[in-house]
């Protein structure tokens, strides 16, 4: 973990990270697919409407959702892992499938690949690279902090009991 966080643009990037999720954003999104208008509502903390909307979104703006949903798999895996699979194992349909940890680290490393790839904002391009490969210890880096600082916290946060 230590070497991952050694590198000053990564940490930078996961403060940035950690950030982005004090305040979140919804909405409702139209939009016309095989002759017919659809309407779907959106919440930037929920993965699979992060991934429905980079399906449907303008290619250009998808980079920046795929850096989204490779944030959210970090953070939810990171910061709350054992809730993370709890929610989950509640998918709003029947054809969304439960979600392990492996499952966000999988993810998470494919979605940091593909926002590399594509972004065109060059000063994250490595730092995209580094978490795509390294998506494993950076999970662990955020659990330990989450571990120290927010465990005593979660039943703020979460109706669920805290480890003893």
């Amino acid at each position: 973990m230590a070497k991952i966080l050694s590198d000053k643009r990564v940490r930078d990037y996961l403060a940035e990270v950690l950030s982005s999720f004090a305040r979140t954003n919804n909405g409702i999104i139209y939009w016309k697919e095989l002759g017919a208008w659809h309407k779907s509502r959106f919440s930037d903390i929920d993965i699979d409407d992060m991934i429905e909307l980079a399906r449907i979104i303008d290619p250009e703006m998808r980079p920046q959702l795929y850096k989204r949903i490779a944030d959210l798999a970090l953070f939810l895996s990171g910061i709350f892992p054992e809730h993370a699979v709890l929610f989950a194992a509640r998918p709003k349909t029947m054809y969304k499938a439960r979600r392990t940890l492996e499952d966000y680290e999988h993810m998470g490393s494919r979605f940091y690949s593909l926002a590399a790839r594509e972004t065109d904002q060059a000063q994250w391009k490595p730092v995209l690279e580094t978490l795509a490969e390294k998506f494993t210890l950076a999970r662990l880096a955020l659990y330990s902090m989450s571990d120290r600082y927010v465990k005593t916290h979660r039943t703020r946060y979460f109706r669920f009991p805290t480890e003893s």
